[in-house]
């Protein structure tokens, strides 16, 4: 019987051990709005923590946890936002809604001071996240660079040059240059049959102006230029040698003819 009494103490002893929860615990003095951790073992249910709520003294986050054959270990976060005494298994509660009476208080005091050890322990907390190398300044730099080449290369290379300036074209030449080129060519050699028609339209045309007949019909004009006394005889010579073939006007008294007159009355537009 004794020996039997001594087996069921030790069998309690073993299972109230497997289930009371160990606790490993920092300072418990901590600094107000800086995370720190708690490692908790605990063999019971599957702990989660409790909905975040907007003014909580305290907000708790459960960063990671693992399964060490029948105890779980949680890696638990927490952040005091106000001064005081806090109990972080209050903001605790099991997954599967059993209570959770056998986890042992843990309690920390927010402080408005900083501790010695604030550095260490803000290190300690960020060695534990992930770094990314982004190369966010570099990449910028970077674009910078290419930017202002590629810039440069539009003002100064891609730039297309400019064409070269056209001079305007010559005035077209008056109707006294037009005749004055045909008796030129007269001289030197007998117009063709199409010379010879623009010719005399380039003179009716001139001796029309200085008689300022524009407004008249055609062969009115004739009439009076034939009876002009400045150019009737002129007039009688072009169409002697135009359309009098047995005429004994020729080309050179019809030129000799209108160049012992001088043309200096401007040609009216």
């Amino acid at each position: 019987m004794l020996l039997a009494a001594l087996a069921a103490a030790v069998t309690i002893v073993v299972v109230v051990q497997m289930r009371e929860p160990e606790v490993t615990r920092s300072d418990r003095d901590v600094p107000l709005g800086v995370e720190e951790a708690v490692i908790i073992r605990y063999s019971g249910s599957r702990l989660v923590a409790r909905p975040y709520r907007r003014g909580a003294s305290v907000n708790l986050r459960i960063a990671n946890e693992m399964q060490q054959g029948n105890i779980r270990v949680y890696d638990v976060r927490y952040v005091v936002s106000l001064p005081g005494e806090f109990d972080l298994t209050e903001y605790l509660t099991s997954a599967d809604g059993r209570p959770i009476s056998d986890l042992p208080s843990f309690k920390v005091r927010g402080l408005t001071s900083l501790t010695k050890d604030i550095e260490t322990r803000i290190q300690e907390i960020e060695e534990v996240g992930v770094h990314v190398w982004h190369w966010y300044y570099e990449t910028l730099t970077g674009l910078g660079i290419a930017w202002g080449f590629w810039l440069m290369g539009l003002i100064f290379i891609g730039r297309p040059k400019r064409p070269p300036k056209i001079a305007p074209p010559p005035p077209p030449p008056s109707v006294l240059e037009r005749i004055a080129r045909y008796l030129i060519a007269l001289k030197e050699g007998e117009l063709t049959v199409d010379e010879k028609a623009e010719l005399e339209v380039l003179l009716l045309e001139h001796w029309r102006d200085r008689l300022d007949l524009r407004d008249g019909r055609m062969a009115e004009s004739c009439r009076r230029i034939q009876r002009s006394d400045d150019l009737g005889t002129l007039y009688e010579k072009l169409q002697a040698w135009l359309h009098v073939p047995n005429s004994h006007s020729g080309p050179n008294e019809f030129v000799e003819a209108y160049e012992s007159r001088v043309e200096t009355q401007p040609e009216r537009s």
